[in-house]
């Protein structure tokens, strides 16, 4: 995960959009600001913000929320496709996606752009994380702005995550470290 990009306030507004600015913490800096890599490299955050896709994609669906154990983290599997006019169409990276890790409020709040459209049964996706020892509960918000969509991760306490994407198919991996930090 590249850290330390240039990111400042208002470049994080532009990235995330007008209605956004309200979101944005002042004490923000460029060392808080981590980009995705395109596969696990075993680099954690336990605080900050998290982006990565491309914004060009902007017609997708989401297929899939599904949850996993593994030794040393618990992951998280957002499954795309791209959509075009109804059919499902290849496309190369996810949408833009920002992922914040709030230690204070025990939160991950997972926000997907391009447009997205839910294509599971979300109470199914909840009902799956019931015996989680890392996760609270999860939050799946409903889709208030036409161009994204968010889910809130709530944990039993603070923890480390990584995102990454990958591709074929198309999906951004959220994965909780088990052990505290």
């Amino acid at each position: 995960m590249r850290t330390g990009i240039a990111v400042t306030g208002l470049a994080l507004l532009a990235l995330a959009g007008p209605a956004a600015s309200a979101a944005v913490d002042p004490a923000l800096s460029p060392r808080s600001v981590h980009t995705a890599d395109l596969r696990k490299n075993k680099v954690y955050v336990d605080d900050g913000i998290v982006v990565g896709g491309d914004r060009n994609v902007n017609d997708v669906v989401i297929l899939g929320l599904r949850h996993a154990t593994q030794a040393g983290f618990e992951r998280f599997v957002l499954d795309l496709e791209g959509n075009g006019e109804g059919d499902s169409v290849a496309i190369e990276r996810a949408p833009f996606y920002q992922v914040s890790v709030a230690p204070d409020t025990r939160q991950v709040v997972f926000t997907v752009w391009g447009n997205p459209k839910i294509g599971f049964d979300p109470s199914k996706a909840v009902a799956k994380l019931k015996n989680s020892s890392v996760v609270k509960n999860v939050e799946l918000l409903p889709v208030l702005e036409k161009d994204r969509w968010s889910f809130v991760v709530h944990l039993r306490e603070p923890r480390a995550v990584e995102v990454f994407e990958l591709s074929r198919p198309v999906r951004v991996i959220l994965d909780i470290r088990t052990a505290s930090r």
